[in-house]
């Protein structure tokens, strides 16, 4: 029961390592730089791009483990429980791809064409991180509102936090423009967010699964 009871710490540990993970590869070149700026950037903070991808992939694991917990804990709801799993996992593809990508091109800056390496950074800024992760995170946000709006496990109000956040998620990259452009990343801060908080509460309340 022990070990049971601290599986949600997971997703606060995995929220944490992400954080550092994105902290730790800086400001990345944008899909619109120069394939100079994207080769300096790349060359010169290649162990950056390493260390945020090691972090990023061990903190995706440790998401998948705590959305494993959760769906657990709601398993009454068989499709929202699906849902939460799917979601996860398209959101765990999309956190290792970036990550893989991310030591990739650390490992290949001054081995291959520039053109080449811009390629890759803007696969994985433009595509990979906009739709994957965040249609992932909207994905998983619906089963978890779905599932505590169904049972007793978390307080309602986190179901509709989940609600907000999801259909953020949802809004096409360069849709509506200007400072609004990439809205759909507020929804995987969101997520962070609500899953320290739910991480907690889970492992305070120690519940069995509904």
């Amino acid at each position: 029961m022990g070990a049971k009871r601290l599986l949600p710490l997971s997703g606060v540990v995995a929220v944490v390592l992400i954080l550092a993970g994105f902290a730790a590869a800086g400001n990345t070149p944008k899909g619109t730089s120069s394939v100079a700026k994207v080769v300096a950037f790349y060359s010169k903070h290649s162990s950056a791009q390493t260390t945020s991808g090691v972090l990023l992939s061990l903190g995706a694991l440790l998401f998948l483990v705590f959305s494993a917990s959760f769906a657990a804990r709601v398993r009454s709801v068989p499709g929202a429980n699906a849902l939460c799993l799917l979601g996860a996992g398209v959101l765990v593809v999309g956190l290792t791809t970036y990550a893989g990508l991310s030591i990739a091109m650390a490992d290949v800056v001054g081995h291959i064409q520039g053109t080449a390496l811009q390629a890759l950074n803007v696969l994985n800024g433009d595509a990979v991180f906009v739709f994957l992760i965040t249609i992932g995170t909207s994905a998983f946000l619906l089963g978890a509102a779905a599932a505590i709006y169904a049972t007793t496990v978390l307080p309602r109000w986190l179901c509709w936090w989940a609600v907000v956040f999801a259909v953020v998620g949802v809004v096409p990259s360069h849709v509506l423009g200007g400072t609004l452009d990439h809205i759909g990343l507020l929804a995987f801060a969101g997520l962070g967010i609500w899953t320290l908080v739910v991480g907690t509460l889970l492992t305070a309340r120690a519940e069995t699964a509904v």
